[in-house]
C-alpha cells in the first residue's frame, strides 16, 4: 500500500468514527454531569495526544460559545476550559 492509500484509509476511518449530531445527542443526553466531565477530559486528552487540541482551540471555542450562554454558563465554561488547559 502506498502513502496516498494509507492517508485515504486513515481519513475514512476517522470520518466513520465521528458521531452525527443526532448520535451525539442520544449518547450524551443519557449521561449525568460526572459522566459528561469524564468524557470531556478523556476526549480532550485524546485530542491533545493527536495534535488536534491546544489552548488556542479551547480559547476559540469559548469565544464562539460565549454569546449563546448565560453569564453563569459562560463562567462555568471558562472554568472547565482552564482545567482542560492544565
Amino acid at each position: 500500500m502506498d502513502i496516498n492509500e494509507y492517508i485515504k484509509r486513515k481519513n475514512q476511518a476517522k470520518n466513520n468514527s465521528s458521531l452525527t449530531p443526532e448520535e451525539a445527542i442520544a449518547k450524551y443526553s443519557k449521561m449525568d454531569e460526572a459522566e459528561l466531565m469524564q468524557e470531556l477530559f478523556k476526549t480532550a486528552e485524546q485530542g491533545r495526544a493527536n495534535g488536534e487540541l491546544d489552548n488556542g482551540v479551547l480559547d476559540g471555542f469559548l469565544t464562539k460559545m460565549r454569546p449563546m450562554l448565560s453569564p453563569e454558563q459562560a463562567e462555568r465554561m471558562k472554568e472547565l476550559i482552564n482545567q482542560l488547559k492544565r
